[in-house]
């Protein structure tokens, strides 16, 4: 008995031994799932079967729900994921779901004007994948928007959207955050450029824009609609921090704006405000203007006026000093040019007032990296579709009628398309890929090798009981 059992317990260790050389090979295989179209009803991405490759554009119909799982990969792959239906794509702060361009311009996320369903969008991260609102409701947070070809990050043309405590990032002439129409909330959000284009350029929204932190751009915030700017961050933009386009309905209160040529410009209610180290604090407002309550100081001019004989108010403010004289010499009006107006800053306040300190550094968070796993296409697709949602915004032009604009305007240019990168696809054998092969070709292997010493052993064994 005693040969049998020591033969039992050889077999049990080769075996175990193959299935200890084969499983980190079986482990190295992950699934990936190729989608040109959704089932009617519910359908759900799962890790499981991640990552998913588009292999045309990705039509949610009002028929449709399609339900992303935290972790999972989505690769555009040049194409469109257009939601007319129901799209509901939660993270969580440890497990995020991705979506890559794949280097192509025309990857791009369209809620479209038929959406009725309210779809949310958290804990996601977006490589070079612009998101456009044609219509619908949609949340987007808790997100990493990166760097696109378009002319902006996000484009809202219509609908009912909130975007709140995301990071929003851009290169070159693009908006972070481009309105044209709609009732957009934006809050929270961390909004960095490449110090041209406009961190929020809203054309038609009334919704606020709150608590964000918005910096490096040509202008912070630029709005032709009556919009409350409350308790944002707005610092180091080229030329302004807010720019209210002359529209004195704008409500601009409890900001901290600084390091920008010109801190606001234009007419609005401004009210306890910090607005310091900027070269303009206050630039080009006119009798329109409410002034009242804000911390203007340590600017290169405190104020400047523009408009031709245009008397401002301006009183009620702390200057950052009680020397009247020092803070007269820190406003530009009719005293350094006889067609310009006055404006009246006494009396003043003779301290600080209730307003936010101005931060000593900002910190742009950086998106996360990819995962690390990601098996590469066997389909190299053929994008045919562009949005034609990729407004190009309007630069701030100054009217030549009155007095030039101290800094060169710079006019934001859309950015260039680069070429669409390929994808490098495995080679295939027979329909199956090279990890395929591999994979199959090492258990073979490694069974072969098993059946070989067993076959040895049993003959071994054989050779005992004979000589015994």
């Amino acid at each position: 008995m005693a040969p049998c059992l020591k033969k039992s317990t050889y077999i049990i260790i080769i075996i175990l031994t193959v299935c200890t050389i084969s499983l980190p090979t079986l482990n190295e295989v992950t699934a990936t799932t190729y989608v040109s179209s959704l089932p009617n009803g519910y359908t759900s991405w799962t890790t499981a079967n991640s990552p998913y490759y588009l292999t045309s554009n990705l039509v949610i119909n009002s028929s449709q729900t399609l339900n992303i799982q935290p972790g999972v990969m989505v690769h555009l792959n040049g194409y469109q994921i257009q939601v007319s239906g129901l799209l509901t794509a939660q993270g969580s702060s440890g497990n995020k779901i991705y979506f890559s361009s794949d280097g192509y311009t025309n990857s791009q996320i369209i809620f479209r004007s038929s959406s009725s369903s309210s779809c949310l969008v958290d804990y996601c991260v977006f490589y070079s994948v612009p998101i456009i609102i044609d219509s619908g409701a949609l949340m987007l947070s808790n997100s990493y928007v990166t760097t696109t070809s378009s002319s902006a990050v996000i484009i809202v043309n219509a609908g009912t959207v909130s975007i709140i405590g995301n990071v929003i990032s851009t290169q070159n002439s693009q908006d972070g955050i481009h309105i044209n129409n709609g009732f957009v909330t934006i809050n929270g959000n961390t909004i960095s450029g490449g110090q041209q284009g406009y961190g929020i350029y809203n054309r038609g929204s009334t919704a606020p824009i709150t608590a964000n932190t918005i910096t490096n751009f040509y202008s912070g915030i630029f709005t032709t609609a009556p919009v409350t700017i409350l308790q944002n961050v707005i610092t180091n933009n080229v030329n302004d921090g807010i720019n209210t386009q002359d529209t004195p309905d704008v409500i601009i209160s409890n900001n901290a704006i600084a390091y920008n040529k010109c801190g606001i410009s234009q007419d609005a209610n401004i009210q306890n405000n910090t607005i310091r180290q900027n070269t303009h604090g206050l630039y080009g407002q006119t009798g329109s203007s409410t002034i009242r309550y804000n911390n203007i100081l340590d600017n290169t001019e405190n104020a400047h006026l523009t408009d031709t004989a245009a008397n401002v108010d301006a009183t009620y403010n702390w200057w950052g000093t009680t020397d009247a004289a020092a803070i007269n010499q820190s406003i530009s009006d009719f005293k350094f040019d006889p067609k310009l107006g006055n404006l009246t800053f006494t009396p003043f306040l003779t301290q600080p007032a209730d307003a936010p300190a101005v931060p000593t550094s900002v910190v742009v968070p950086t998106p996360p990296p990819t995962p690390t796993v990601t098996p590469t296409p066997t389909v190299t697709p053929a994008p045919t579709e562009t949005s034609s949602s990729t407004p190009t915004p309007t630069p701030y032009i100054v009217n030549p009628s009155v007095t030039p604009y101290p800094y060169q305007t710079i006019s934001p240019t859309p950015a260039q398309s680069a070429e669409p990168i390929e994808p490098t696809n495995e080679p295939e054998f027979g329909g199956f890929s090279l990890t395929d092969v591999t994979t199959a070709v090492v258990i073979l292997v490694a069974v072969a090798v098993a059946v070989a010493i067993i076959v040895v052993i049993n003959h071994s064994f054989k050779q005992t009981g004979k000589s015994n």
